[in-house]
């Protein structure tokens, strides 16, 4: 062999290991943070909430401060450039989009400033500042989200720009095939949810159904039972309910629980009763298959390929930032606005608890403490996410906030969510539908949830 023949080889070598390290030693990375269950100080969990956790403990007093001014940062800025519109803002296509935003969302942006603050000062009627309302809402809870948030979005892309995404897609996609009845791209919309975000996985599908790939069946199913809520959100959840101690139980709990409902809701009305109908087109878009000897190698070929064009780390702190201060500034603080009104309604009048009356009896058939306290959190959850373990937080006993926080990341139709994207969306599913298919999933998960906890903490 030449001189030149040898150079070449040892090129092509070295230049095929680089591929293969750039994905696996991020995804080992990315695996390690998010997939890895751990015990500290007696507690399972995972490091990115341990980490979340430090944090919010090494800021202490200063967090629900950080917080306060966040908020009303949002509120004043947000009013500023929606209703006056200055032409400065143009120049900042971030800011312009952060604090550009709908009437609706204004007045939510601009309670959350005034009600926060309120709380930090304590200045104020009860009903706003209180233990139960504005301190859980505001100091508790969003201080939490702002830890877990800002550390997720920091360190996620070792998971999801680097090829793990796609190789575990690809290798799920003939299950999903099997026991869905759903195209196999499915399983990456799934994987997506999972690690990123439900609203980001619900996005995904309403273009993979435009796009022609899903039917209009296939697109409602999937957009209704496989846009999961997110590895980071679920680790929030848990430390809201307080059961962050069997973390690793309460996430094999909720895989079970997702499992259940998307193998049966799909095959009931109204999901079944959808038609086979593809957008704007009488047949499924063609899809370029290259031919692979097996599953694993065109796993392992696609993750090389995503993981060629994965971020630098200036690409990665600055996708980051955007998503970060998006969250932060246009979501965090009418989300926690939405909380505040619930706990109100929840603690200062009789409404949700008349609303979910029935819930009670089936709670205590399942055997569930305090079913009176919890019934509300059955139900709720169809509006937001964080309800019903918001709601835990004044349930005593862990079984049943156990289930309470399950209840949290399974029923996946939250109209402050996903569910409003759904209904802007071409799917043809309306509110109504989104209704049923919230009870069904409740109805499905709720005895599993209710056996997991007792046979935990039984």
């Amino acid at each position: 062999m030449s001189l030149d023949n040898t150079s070449a080889a040892n090129r092509n070598t070295t230049s095929t290991w680089q591929r293969y390290a750039k994905f696996l030693l991020p995804s080992f990375i990315g695996v390690l943070l998010f997939l890895t269950p751990i015990t500290h100080e007696g507690k399972q969990t995972i490091v990115i909430g341990l980490l979340a956790d430090t944090i919010r403990l090494g800021l202490g007093a200063a967090l629900p401060l950080i917080v306060t001014l966040t908020f009303v940062l949002s509120g004043i800025m947000s009013s500023y450039v929606s209703l006056l519109k200055p032409r400065w803002i143009n120049s900042f296509p971030l800011l312009s989009h952060v604090f550009t935003t709908t009437p609706l969302w204004l007045l939510l942006r601009g309670l959350g400033g005034l009600f926060c603050a309120m709380t930090y000062f304590q200045y104020g009627p009860e009903w706003i500042i209180g233990s139960d309302t504005g301190q859980v809402a505001y100091m508790e809870i969003a201080g939490v989200i702002f830890c877990i948030i800002a550390i997720a979005n920091l360190l996620l892309s070792f998971l999801t720009d680097y090829g793990f995404l796609e190789f575990v897609g690809t290798i799920i996609s003939r299950p999903f095939q099997l026991l869905f009845r759903l195209p196999g791209r499915a399983g990456l919309d799934a994987i997506t949810s999972w690690v990123g975000d439900s609203s980001i996985g619900t996005i995904l599908t309403i273009r993979q159904y435009e796009s022609g790939h899903y039917s209009a069946r296939e697109a409602a199913t999937v957009a209704t039972n496989f846009s999961a809520v997110s590895l980071p959100f679920c680790v929030v959840i848990a430390q809201m309910a307080k059961i962050d101690d069997v973390f690793v139980l309460f996430y094999c709990t909720v895989g079970l629980c997702g499992i259940a409902a998307a193998l049966i809701t799909p095959r009931l009305p109204p999901l079944s009763n959808l038609p086979q109908r593809f957008y704007q087109r009488e047949q499924r878009a063609e899809e370029q298959v290259e031919p692979y000897p097996n599953i694993f190698v065109r796993a392992t070929q696609t993750a090389l390929a995503r993981a060629q064009h994965g971020p630098s780390l200036k690409q990665i702190l600055n996708q980051a930032g955007r998503s970060i201060t998006d969250i932060f500034i246009a979501v965090l603080p009418a989300a926690m606005t939405i909380e505040l009104i619930v706990l109100v309604i929840y603690h200062h009048s009789s409404l949700l608890q008349t609303l979910s009356a029935p819930m009670v009896y089936v709670l205590q058939m399942l055997q569930l403490p305090e079913a009176e306290t919890a019934a509300a959190g059955t139900l709720i959850g169809f509006f937001d996410q964080f309800i019903p373990a918001i709601i835990s937080t004044n349930v005593d006993s862990p079984i049943t906030r156990f289930v309470l926080a399950g209840l949290s990341v399974t029923q996946l139709i939250y109209m402050a969510e996903n569910g409003l994207l759904i209904l802007r969306s071409s799917i043809p599913i309306g509110f109504k539908q989104l209704a049923m298919i919230f009870l069904i999933r409740t109805a499905i998960v709720l005895p599993i949830l209710a056996a997991a906890a007792h046979m935990i903490y039984g």
